[in-house]
């Protein structure tokens, strides 16, 4: 059975955070776009890290 990388949990919970923080900010003011865009960022660095990594070798 493949394994899976072990970021991906972190990656699910994060996504469904941001989206969530992303809706419950529907505004059209330069705040919310720029608080969009810093939720937008703190995922940036899963979203890397999933693409970098390999697969997790014993």
């Amino acid at each position: 059975m493949k394994q899976a990388h072990p970021l991906v949990p972190v990656a699910i919970i994060a996504v469904v955070s941001l989206a969530g923080m992303i809706a419950g900010l529907a505004g059209d003011g330069w705040e919310d776009v720029a608080a969009a865009l810093g939720l937008t960022a703190s995922v940036a660095p899963i979203a890397w890290a999933l693409r970098r990594g390999g697969p997790i070798r014993r």
